[in-house]
């Protein structure tokens, strides 16, 4: 079964056995990055593009990473031929080297696909703030602590997810990239301000020919001006959320711009893993 093993620099071993020390400095630092993709039915959706902000990633933290995409590219589908058929997410993580002249440790695994009720694309999720903010937000680096907190938040709340703020300003989720519609206007925090998920790009490009392509624009915090609220990740697709902090968003229904929204990335989602 695929989730018995791992791939670690290039080498299929038992899961068991991909082990670092816990004294690790990478780990203690931080001194990593990672990306998580959706694999339906075996195929991997935007491998390539999901392998390409991994590097970008690793360039922001001065992460040099020994290997080419292609050869990547072949460690992933090295784990994929296992369960040709499945449906999961394979998880890619490099640990930095703490000696200079060492390599990077690259591994990779697959773990179940997050699942959620039908009943949150029909009637909207729940969210709540949290204030914080990642470091260095661009970067999806191993430092996810805030991401953890925000989440935590969420559980307690009975929430699916936390969404981060400061200074006046909602910046993404604990695990999303967060959308919002005020007016005729579909808005996005800025990607340099936020870590630009693969979806998220996505759903930019499907809207672009829309009545509402996607905006860049700070979110404030003031949650009434808003008439819709979704948010997006590799394993949520387009997620309706219908209240934050215990407040409807809008009329407390999914508003048209998000079905509209949920029904172009569903169409390229099939449309991209059939070919």
């Amino acid at each position: 079964m695929i989730f018995d093993f791992a791939v670690v620099n290039g080498q299929l071993i038992p899961e068991p056995e991909a082990q670092i020390s816990i004294f690790n400095k990478a780990v203690f630092s931080s001194f990593g990055v990672y990306e998580a993709i959706k694999v339906d039915g075996g195929h991997p959706f935007y491998l390539d593009d999901h392998l390409g902000r991994l590097r970008q990633s690793a360039d922001l933290i001065d992460l040099r990473l020994d290997v080419d995409q292609p050869t990547l590219h072949e460690w992933a589908m090295q784990l994929i031929r296992l369960e040709p058929q499945g449906t999961y997410r394979l998880f890619i993580i490099v640990f930095g080297p703490v000696d200079p002249e060492a390599r990077p440790i690259i591994a990779i695994r697959a773990e179940p696909l997050p699942t959620y009720p039908d009943h949150y694309y029909q009637t909207g999720a729940s969210a709540v703030l949290f204030e914080g903010e990642r470091a260095l937000p661009a970067c999806k680096s191993l430092n996810t602590l805030v991401n953890y907190l925000a989440r935590r938040a969420a559980v307690r709340a009975g929430a699916l997810e936390g969404l981060l703020h400061n200074h006046g300003c909602l910046t993404e989720g604990a695990r999303s990239n967060l959308f919002a519609v005020r007016g005729q206007q579909l808005l996005t925090p800025p990607a340099a301000q936020v870590l630009s998920g693969i979806t998220r790009d996505v759903i930019v490009q499907v809207m672009a020919d829309t009545p509402y392509p996607v905006i860049e624009a700070p979110l404030s915090t003031e949650l009434v001006q808003y008439d819709e609220f979704f948010i997006s990740s590799t394993s949520m697709h387009v997620m309706p959320i219908t209240q934050i902090e215990g407040q409807p968003i809008g009329n407390g229904r999914l508003g048209p711009v998000t079905k509209l929204a949920m029904t172009r990335f569903e169409e390229f989602y099939r449309r991209a893993m059939a070919s």
